[in-house]
């Protein structure tokens, strides 16, 4: 059952405001007839379902009925049992076709992410609980054709810059990067690739080795204490933390945030949460790299000694 023709009116009127990389990627798919039938019927589920949340207000477990109907005829009868394996087939079929494809959350909805090709490079990695710089295999992305919710919601303006992949078949272990979100030819002195994906991602690869059971919250804390340790100003992450800092459990990088906040807050003002990003700007950055470096640090020793609270 594909979405009906109202649906995919709105559909294309979504697309057709999209950044002009989207425009021009997924324009093969919104063709009469499409390049690929199967890949359209793909796309306008899962762009129907974005619609549903983050439109129309549709409660998440809804909207997800909603898209496994849509699903479930495009993949073998064997793999309708629910979305998990409904996307699992899916990936095996985009892979057939050339492409690659990951489902899953990227909380609080799900994804997908596709797209068609993939380079590899090594990069070394210094952290700060690493006593020697790390080798780690980075995977440039290109070519999406869809790049999860928050890009669909803003209209290309925002999307995940990257993610990690640790022991997940049939992922190799590494970085993934999403090329577009990055000036490629300047890298090495680009800082939002050095600290927020290098740096942040390459957190989450030894977290995720060491303490295989760490809730996303856990490993966003840690991450984002390594980016502040790393960046040189307010401009950084701390920025970005002090304007989504909620108390919202079910989002790791919301949550993360209003934890480091009370904690940086506590530690340099002796208050509860100093949302005044002015009084922030007034202090010698030092003093939050430092804060940040002691947070990090006792956050670790708690986790080795099974006492993470």
């Amino acid at each position: 059952m594909g979405v009906s023709e109202p649906v995919g009116e709105e559909i294309r009127a979504h697309m057709s405001r999209m950044d002009e990389r989207t425009r021009e990627a997924v324009r093969p798919f919104l063709s009469d007839p499409p390049a690929d039938k199967w890949i359209r019927d793909v796309l306008f589920a899962y762009w129907h379902y974005f619609l549903l949340v983050l439109k129309h207000g549709t409660p998440a477990a809804e909207a997800e009925d909603v898209l496994l109907s849509h699903l479930a005829p495009l993949v073998p009868e064997t793999s309708r049992e629910d979305l998990d394996a409904v996307e699992e087939a899916l990936e095996k079929s985009f892979r057939a076709r050339g492409y690659s494809f990951l489902g899953g959350y990227t909380l609080p909805y799900r994804g997908p992410y596709i797209w068609r090709k993939t380079e590899k490079r090594v990069f070394q990695v210094e952290l700060p609980s690493r006593r020697d710089p790390q080798p780690t295999s980075v995977f440039f992305m290109y070519d999406f054709v869809t790049l999860g919710w928050k890009h669909f919601e803003t209209f290309g303006a925002q999307s995940a810059g990257g993610w990690a992949k640790w022991r997940e078949p049939p992922w190799e272990d590494g970085l993934y990067c999403v090329s577009e979100r990055y000036d490629l030819e300047r890298l090495e002195e680009n800082s939002v690739f050095q600290v927020s994906l290098l740096k942040h991602e390459a957190q989450h690869l030894a977290d995720k080795a060491e303490f295989p059971l760490l809730d996303g919250t856990s490993l966003e804390y840690s991450a984002k204490l390594v980016e502040l340790i790393y960046n040189t100003s307010v401009d950084g992450r701390l920025k970005d933390i002090i304007r989504i800092a909620r108390d919202a459990p079910e989002d790791p990088h919301v949550m993360s945030s209003y934890r480091i906040l009370g904690e940086l807050s506590e530690s340099i003002f002796g208050e509860r949460r100093v949302r005044d990003e002015g009084r922030w700007r007034d202090l010698d950055y030092v003093e939050v790299r430092e804060a940040a470096r002691g947070l990090l640090t006792a956050h670790t020793l708690q986790l080795r000694t099974g006492n993470d609270s």
